[in-house]
């Protein structure tokens, strides 16, 4: 592992307390040290407080942030002595520990340190790092052996004990039998490693030279995993397995790819992931156990539902109220890998995690027989009251969280406004656009885009498939993508103009619905809005094409909403009219047609029956409303946003 220190940046700290966040920050920001907010750190220096009275402290990191991203306001600062005390305690319930430990913060509004602030208060160091190190653990899941090989007498190897107050007691006991001063780590088994040091640059110098052996050791041992041949996997198959996991979590459910391994080797690794996570807190993130696909999800999500039923009862605890039995990971027959989460940042942890574990339990298939925490240690983990209580304080997800909307014509006007509206209300969004401007405003994850010609079918078809391979599925189609050919009425217009309305504003729409059908009806609420307008029930003049081909949309709409409505799948229409803050209304365009009125332009903007301006926005906010659930028993719908029109009222 690269030694990533870099002593100019190490000198520019200007304090114990901001050389403790840069070194942190090295660790935490190398998954093969720790993943989403895994791992601890911590400085002992001195404190003067208000009184003029200098105290022994110890900055310990706060509960919740990572390690990766935090600067100093990610250590909680306590007073030393309490926690010393407290290690003396021949035992402590978790709450009063977490209680206790509260007691002795620096500054009371602080946040909650990691609940092994007493294990770092207890080794006698200024400098302490925790990490996780995928290496480590795979060989004390799978070779513990190898540890006395690997590293001889200068590492400590301590049994798995429960994180918290039971872990400071083990430490307390090891200080005191002089095993840390006769080691320069601590390697616990299952869970993780310690180093430590009176300098910061020695403590993490001594977890690079730890997980180094470990890696080195399994090189030698194992060598290169072979790699699987990836063809890409039938998103058909990824939709059908996200909705089945959205159903029996309840709720709509993001699914990313987490990696693929040869198929010969997935019922193996199935097996083996039933033996414990690469590392206790795993089971927080992603479960004991993943989900097995075969060739029906729903009969998978069944089976791994009655196992989690069963490993739940097992505990026999009538105060414990069991979670969704529903898998935040799962293994495909073709080899794929794949997460599942009720947004972009949790299904990331359970990809991350998933694809840990994968790497471990396929060099412990090469190195030994892979055995992890016990199911009944994992429960603990998973039910233990401390994580419980992090789960509760978590904030609620927006009403769309989990759900994934395709947005055609999406690089300006309307169609951005749909995007940037159903981002807001929390859904994965991706927009589809001719225009490679659409990239300047929708290039992240989550709300990501597509540039291609929406009437070239094979660009369509690819790029649905490749949306749901990214993100699972699709639940939200909002058609919007649309020309106006301007001026000439039906004796002189050219049939150019008439044969590329129809192609862009009626038939690259049926193209984009037929290829999207069939992910949307295994999606979660699936509905789908076409974007027509107020010509459809008053056309004008010299606009014979744009009016035939919204016609025909609308005409569709009614026969695609009869023919999906037995799937549960909603279509409905919105007509707008007037919205000026879109391409197709120019400075000239507006001038010239409120001149054929005899208007301002001011005038010509709110001619309505409201007498309201009408933006982007509006329609965009209508678009939500129909996807929703404010609609969600609605289906065949026509809904203006026109600010009322006499010509259609």
């Amino acid at each position: 592992m690269l030694n990533r220190w870099d002593e100019a940046n190490a000198a520019a700290c200007e304090s114990d307390l901001e050389l403790r966040a840069y070194s942190s920050r090295l660790i935490g920001e190398e998954p093969r040290l720790v993943l989403h907010g895994g791992g601890n750190t911590s400085v002992k220096s001195k404190h003067t407080d208000r009184f003029g009275v200098t105290h022994d402290a110890i900055w310990v990191k706060a509960s919740g942030y990572d390690l990766g991203k935090m600067w100093v306001e990610g250590f909680t600062g306590l007073k030393l002595a309490p926690l010393l005390q407290l290690a003396r305690l021949p035992q402590l319930s978790d709450a009063d520990m977490v209680n206790e430990v509260n007691c002795a913060r620096l500054d009371s509004g602080a946040a909650n340190p990691s609940i092994e602030a007493i294990v770092h208060a207890v080794i006698p160091h200024r400098f302490v790092d925790h990490a996780h190190p995928d290496a480590v653990l795979t060989i004390s899941n799978s070779a513990p052996d190898l540890f006395e090989e690997i590293y001889g007498d200068d590492v400590l190897v301590l049994p798995y004990v429960k994180p918290g107050f039971d872990l400071a007691i083990q430490f307390r006991d090891a200080v005191a039998a002089g095993g840390l001063e006769r080691c320069s780590a601590v390697i616990l088994q299952h869970h993780g490693v310690f180093t430590y040091a009176d300098s910061a640059r020695q403590a993490y110098n001594r977890m690079i030279e730890i997980v180094t052996l470990a890696e080195q050791a399994l090189e030698a041992r194992v060598g290169a995993l072979p790699a699987a041949v990836d063809v890409g996997q039938d998103p058909v198959e990824v939709a059908r397995a996200r909705g089945a996991v959205a159903k029996a979590r309840g709720r709509a459910v993001l699914s990313l790819a987490a990696g693929q391994v040869p198929a010969a080797e997935v019922e193996p690794l199935a097996a083996a992931a039933r033996r414990g996570t690469l590392t206790p807190e795993h089971v927080i993130h992603n479960k004991p156990f993943p989900v097995l696909f075969g060739t029906d999800p729903v009969c998978a999500i069944e089976t791994f539902a009655a196992t989690y039923r069963g490993y739940f009862e097992a505990a026999n605890d009538p105060g414990l109220t069991m979670l969704p039995a529903a898998p935040h990971w799962g293994l495909f027959a073709s080899g794929h890998v794949r997460s599942f989460g009720p947004n972009l940042k949790r299904a990331g942890v359970s990809r991350d995690v998933a694809r840990a574990n994968v790497e471990a339990l396929r060099h412990a298939a090469r190195l030994g027989n892979w055995q992890g925490l016990s199911e009944a240690e994992l429960r603990n983990l998973e039910y233990w009251e401390l994580e419980q209580a992090k789960l509760r304080a978590q904030k609620p997800d927006p009403e769309l969280a989990g759900k994934i909307a395709v947005v055609s014509g999406a690089a300006a006007g309307i169609g951005r406004a749909c995007a940037e509206s159903l981002r807001k209300s929390g859904a994965v969004v991706v927009g589809l656009d001719i225009d490679p401007e659409i990239r300047v405003h929708m290039a992240e994850e989550g709300f990501d885009s597509v540039v291609l010609d929406l009437t070239a079918e094979a660009e369509v078809q690819a790029a649905l498939a490749e949306i749901v391979r990214s993100y699972g599925g699709i639940d939200i189609l909002v058609s919007n993508a649309g020309i106006f050919r301007t001026g000439d009425p039906v004796e002189t217009m050219d049939n150019a103009v008439w044969d590329a309305s129809l192609a862009v504003n009626l038939t690259s729409h049926r193209m984009l619905v037929k290829h999207a059908i069939p992910f949307l009806r295994h999606g979660v609420d699936p509905s789908i809005v076409f974007i027509g307008s107020r010509n459809v029930a008053a056309p004008g003049p010299r606009a014979a094409a744009y009016s035939v081909s919204k016609a025909g949309l609308t005409q569709m709409m009614r026969v695609l909403a009869l023919e999906l409505a037995p799937e549960g799948i909603r279509v409905n229409i919105v007509h707008p009219d007037a919205v000026f803050d879109t391409k197709l209304w120019t400075p000239e365009a507006l001038k010239s047609s409120a001149e054929r009125y005899g208007l301002t332009i001011e005038q010509y903007k709110t001619r309505n029956l409201l007498g309201a301006e009408i933006g982007s926005l509006d329609v965009g906010r209508a678009v939500v409303a129909l996807v929703d659930a404010t609609f969600r028993c609605t289906t065949g719908a026509q809904i203006s946003v026109d600010g009322g029109n006499d010509r259609v009222v």
